[in-house]
């Protein structure tokens, strides 16, 4: 009769793949949690093979490109400093972006939106960490207009709420009390 455990344990560590594109911030999503991939695979279809204890990343040929241990902290970035480009890009190649343009994009609507960018951008040890979180909060212009965002943004600063999550709740209720919405 086999051994249950073992059985267990052989089956805890058959691999796992998944499908994924890294993003502008050279990072896969895989279970909550982000893994960085050489940076010259922004766009392209990688496999994700996860084990119990690593997250392999393989190119379109099988071939290992990247190899971390495995966290199971949900938004939890894992990176490699040499698959980050080595450079800050300064012109826009594809859809990529970067600090600079998150932080001129928030300078365009004011003054508290690009303190709260820029602290966004500062907090993080790698720049590249912020960038999903402040293109998040750039968007809200989209959906309630520059001058709720600049005020969303004016109150966060004064609340210490920079994230944007609280931004998001406080552009939706200057929002509503502007519109006289209950």
């Amino acid at each position: 009769m086999p051994d249950t455990d073992a059985a267990q344990q052989l089956h805890l560590s058959q691999p796992v793949l998944a499908l994924r594109k890294p993003g502008a911030n050279s990072h896969v999503a895989f279970d909550g949690a982000y893994y960085s991939t050489p940076h010259s695979l922004f766009g392209n279809t990688v496999i994700v093979r996860a084990t119990d204890n690593y997250i392999d990343v393989l190119d379109c040929n099988g071939v290992c490109v990247a190899s971390h241990p495995r966290t199971f902290l949900k938004h939890k970035y894992i990176t490699d400093p040499s698959h980050l480009p080595e450079f800050c890009q300064s012109l826009l190649w594809g859809d990529r972006y970067d600090g600079a343009k998150l932080s001129k994009w928030a300078e365009r609507i004011g003054d508290y939106t690009s303190q709260v960018i820029d602290a966004m951008l500062d907090r993080k040890a790698f720049e590249e960490h912020a960038y999903k979180s402040c293109l998040a909060v750039l968007l809200l212009s989209k959906q309630y207009g520059s001058f709720i965002l600049e005020r969303a943004c004016k109150l966060a600063v004064a609340a210490g709420s920079l994230n944007h999550m609280a931004i998001k709740k406080l552009a939706a209720s200057e929002h509503d009390k502007r519109f006289n919405r209950p």
